[in-house]
């Protein structure tokens, strides 16, 4: 293979990924070298320095940021998500009753963390549409809600720990998460995962950028992700194509 396209891209991408270095190695001979993280914190590092070829962020902000400034040469639009609640199974927790649990004191709540990690900013804009529609039950919620993952200081999952684990350990009652992910607890009973109400639920839309300058490989990949075969492994990932 020619020398490998550098990526680094949101960590909720790691299932998606796999499948698309193997279909475009297969394809173009190209590889990929990969790495994942808080898309927050990768862009903070792109405009430290580090090296990249093409940024897949969790939000359309960061890339659109580093074209503001010069460091891509633009955004485009790859993919939608939804966010979800994974929950422990005997809280009840449905999609019905979802404002009703979520306002209960008793609940905990996890969070990714908002600025460092866009799905952070999207459980904090559920908060804030819930706040919008019933004064003060929103603020409530989002001034409980703990940010314990996907954040410069957040602890590492411990080695050998399984997705979810922060609900099984008796950490929080309930995680809000990319339905990408938490689909794939969806046939464990120690979870339920719920959908969020649509008058709830953010506009979530994954955004790449190319650096300037970027070389015919990383065109390649670019155009990859937006072709038929990498929209179809993205949606078997559990993501929605874009138009």
């Amino acid at each position: 293979m020619s020398n490998a396209v550098h990526v680094l891209a949101a960590g909720s991408l790691r299932h998606a990924f796999p499948a698309i270095i193997d279909a475009f190695g297969r394809e173009f001979g190209i590889g990929i070298s990969l790495t994942l993280g808080p898309a927050g914190l990768l862009r903070q590092t792109i405009e430290a320095g580090t090296r990249f070829d093409l940024f897949a962020s969790a939000n359309m902000a960061h890339p659109l940021r580093l074209a503001l400034i010069g460091f891509v040469e633009g955004a485009i639009c790859f993919a939608r998500n939804r966010l979800c609640v994974l929950a422990r199974a005997d809280l009840g927790l449905t999609t019905q009753n979802f404002l009703t649990v979520l306002a209960d004191p008793a609940v905990r709540i996890g969070t990714s963390t908002p600025g460092d990690d866009p799905g952070g900013d999207y459980a904090f804009e559920v908060f804030d549409k819930i706040e919008a529609r019933y004064p003060g039950k929103g603020a409530a919620i989002r001034s409980r809600s703990r940010q314990l993952v996907d954040g410069r200081h957040s602890l590492p999952t411990p080695a050998g720990k399984r997705g979810g684990y922060l609900i099984t350990d008796g950490v929080v009652d309930l995680m809000m998460s990319y339905s990408s992910n938490a689909r794939l607890l969806a046939g464990d009973p120690a979870f339920s995962v719920i959908d969020i109400p649509d008058e709830f639920q953010p506009l979530i839309e994954y955004g790449m950028a190319i650096r300037k300058g970027a070389d015919d490989e990383t065109r390649s990949l670019q155009d990859f992700l937006l072709s038929e075969t990498g929209q179809e492994i993205l949606n078997k990932a559990g993501f929605s194509p874009v138009d």
